[in-house]
């Protein structure tokens, strides 16, 4: 008998394809979002949970949070607390999906609050 051959995953490929599908769905978004790395703690209201990880995108309205864990669990619709440094903010898991939770805010953040975040001088 013969063995099936084992899966190659093509990455490059993946993120060309990735990378179309947020460029094509840009249109569709009320605020600008930024390239970020933010440290941040994401805690759970519903039980006290919390996840280390990376605030890798942010806008005005929202943001995406990477766990430093290797899976991510399905948590649409959940109500989360973002921690970055001293300050907490209020959202939403709008999407869970393999690159992050997507987390819409509660309340907008101010524009220049979000302009330190992106230009790195906010601690």
């Amino acid at each position: 008998m013969s063995q099936a051959a084992p899966l190659t995953i093509d990455n490059e490929t993946l993120r060309r394809r990735l990378s179309k599908d947020e460029q094509k769905n840009e249109h569709k978004r009320r605020y600008a979002r930024h390239k970020t790395f933010i440290v941040a703690r994401l805690v759970m209201m519903s039980n006290s949970s919390t996840l280390d990880g990376v605030i890798n995108e942010m806008s005005q309205g929202g943001m995406r949070f990477r766990p430093a864990s290797l899976y991510l669990q399905k948590r649409d619709g959940e109500t989360v607390s973002i921690v970055i440094g001293d300050t907490a903010y209020s959202g939403r898991v709008r999407a869970s999906r393999p690159d992050g939770y997507g987390i819409q805010l509660l309340d907008m953040l101010d524009p220049e609050v979000l302009e330190s975040f992106v230009s790195g001088s906010a601690n």
